[in-house]
């Protein structure tokens, strides 16, 4: 009975205390996981999205407009559902308006135009660069998440703006409130 106690004693401990250094190696790696608790942008498995190519194009509606997949605002913070995105153009001052710029046929074009975010709650407008909206995410065990798509809608039709390739890039950043 007693040898059976210390067997079973043996295998509750985990085996990562039994391991010894060997005397012998190459390369040692001191491995940490750092689980950030900021706010950010994922994909719809949670994975944070960096960076993320979207070309608009001529729609129905006369205006150039693209529609990213379904994406996520997220928080690994469970206890801070309330976030703040904020998007920044780097072509434009706070306050301006969202621009694209195309130097096609020796010209400077440019090409102004909204971000509109949809979600469960409806929609918000970003109609300058710089301005931040309020967003609530849904508890999910270990984190806060709410799907979101990002839809880009140009101020002028497209029939109205000089042929070209309009190029540009906006910086989204996800706070978390206090």
């Amino acid at each position: 009975m007693k040898k059976t106690v210390s067997v079973l004693a043996a295998m509750v401990f985990s085996t990562s205390a039994f391991a010894a250094t060997p005397e012998n190696y190459d390369t040692k790696f001191n491995i940490s996981a750092n689980v950030p608790d900021s706010a950010n942008i994922t994909d719809p498995s949670g994975r944070p999205i960096t960076d993320m190519d979207v070309v608009m194009k001529p729609a129905a509606s006369g205006k150039m407009e693209v529609e990213t997949p379904p994406l996520k605002l997220w928080n690994n913070d469970v206890q801070k559902l309330e976030v703040g995105l904020t998007l920044d153009d780097s072509n434009s001052a706070n306050g301006d308006a969202f621009t694209l710029f195309s130097n096609q046929g020796e010209a400077l074009n440019s090409m102004t135009y909204k971000i509109v975010t949809l979600t469960s709650t409806g929609s918000q407008v970003f109609a300058t660069s710089g301005t931040t909206k309020d967003y609530s995410l849904v508890a999910n065990k270990t984190h806060g998440e709410l799907p979101i798509i990002f839809r880009l809608v140009s101020d002028k039709d497209y029939d109205q703006l000089g042929q070209g390739m309009y190029k540009g890039t906006v910086y989204a950043n996800v706070v978390a409130k206090p």
